[in-house]
């Protein structure tokens, strides 16, 4: 009966896909992220690097063997040699000035510590993925992972800047759909929508003493400057289309390609959040990273903005149409320019005095197109206009728009006549 007993035991275990306890970090690869162009990710227990997404489909086999640290667990210091355990991103691959033996003919560096490493007080640096000059062994590295020159070498074109990279003793055999995925991407974005409202809410969103610590600079005095430039700047467009969410050994990280733009700048790149769980259960902030990078998102921006910008142009154009005043002013901004008129006070009495003799009639619009200045978010387009009186006039228009919550408000209109 003993003996029938263990082989159901067996049985069950085997039919469930029990996996075996590891000592460190047990990554779980959600079945999203194999929707990402490629992640790499190495199990340490197995010497093993697997590579899932999109772009892994084109290797010759998505798992090779590899070589970690040759002592066992997670990197704490240098000179530990220890592999570290986390989320990791690709920062550039290198082929110039290595020494073959060691590093073969390329390597990929890591941006190991992350916020979260420097959280938790570990330190050291250099952690790459590269080859070697001779076949790898098991464990013979003092911390970075080395593949053998072949597999390495096929990996170029696919492992590019930030290609996420997830370092642990053991990779799950399984896939599992994160349910904090949604919930974090969600907060992502209200985060977003904080910084481009200008508003102190943005702050609410850190663990302070968390992110002091992190990134070695007084949360205090970072929330002073950003409450300072809400308070300076008219405006400020910050935008993605693309969140992305992986979870580390406690931890989770959300990156994405950011657009921004303000009067005083202009930049886009890749921008890393970094989130724990408070006492309360609360999803903050607790560090983040910031990449500079050429990624054509201005263009982009524009391509996502068109559709809610022609709904703006079309509720307006009626509002104007219909004399609606207050729907018509609230669509400025308090201290919108319109020709020779100064903020929306003098607009409202100025179009109330028009329409009471001159109502508009005909408001047509062609050959709408848009570019983001320094000024905000340009609107060009074709005007034709005719009133009660049997007046009309064709022009160019331009809309100065800036966001205001989920839609925009009219910060300048100017106009010239064809």
């Amino acid at each position: 009966m003993r003996s029938l007993f263990l082989l159901l035991f067996i049985f069950i275990c085997s039919s469930i896909n029990v996996v075996p306890a590891f000592a460190g970090w047990q990554a779980i690869v959600t079945q999203e992220a194999t929707a990402l162009p490629m992640l790499v990710a190495v199990d340490k227990s197995r010497q093993a690097a697997l590579f899932y997404g999109r772009q892994a489909s084109d290797l010759e086999t998505s798992k090779v063997p590899c070589s970690s640290g040759q002592v066992v667990g997670d990197k704490q210091e240098e000179g530990d040699k220890k592999t570290p355990e986390g989320v990791y991103f690709v920062e550039r691959r290198r082929t110039d000035g290595l020494d073959y033996s060691l590093y073969g003919n390329e390597a990929y560096t890591l941006n190991y510590p992350n916020p979260v490493d420097r959280l938790r007080k570990k330190n050291g640096h250099g952690i790459w993925i590269h080859g070697r000059g001779t076949p790898i062994v098991p464990r013979e590295t003092k911390g970075c992972i080395a593949l053998n020159n072949v597999d390495i070498a096929s990996l170029e074109s696919k492992v590019i800047f930030n290609t996420p990279v997830i370092l642990a003793e053991a990779i799950a055999p399984f896939f599992v759909a994160g349910n904090e995925n949604e919930v974090l991407k969600e907060k992502t974005q209200q985060w977003l929508a904080a910084w481009q409202n200008r508003s102190v809410e943005y702050l609410d969103f850190f663990d302070a003493t968390a992110f002091s610590k992190s990134m070695n600079q007084s949360f205090f005095r970072f929330a002073q400057k950003k409450k300072r430039l809400f308070s300076i700047l008219p405006y400020i467009i910050t935008w993605t289309d693309n969140i992305q969410v992986l979870q580390g050994p406690g931890y989770w990280v959300t990156w994405f390609k950011q657009y921004y733009r303000a009067k005083n700048l202009t930049v886009q790149g890749v921008r890393r959040l970094y989130w724990q769980k408070n006492d309360a259960g609360k999803f903050v902030i607790v560090g983040m990273e910031w990449q500079e990078k050429e990624l054509d998102a201005e263009k982009a921006y524009l391509d996502a903005m068109s559709p809610s910008v022609h709904k703006f142009l079309d509720v307006w154009v009626t509002d104007w149409k219909n004399a609606a005043l207050q729907e018509y002013i609230a669509k400025y901004s308090s201290d919108a320019v319109q020709g020779g008129l100064y903020g929306a006070k003098a607009i409202e009495t100025q179009k109330s005095r028009l329409w009471k003799s001159k109502k508009p009639q005909q408001i047509k619009l062609s050959d709408v197109s848009m570019r983001v200045t320094h000024r905000g978010l340009e609107v060009s387009m074709i005007q034709y206009y005719g009133d009660s009186t049997g007046y009309s006039d064709r022009g160019r228009k331009t809309l100065v728009l800036w966001p205001k919550g989920d839609n925009w408000t009219i910060a300048r209109e100017e106009w010239r006549s064809l």
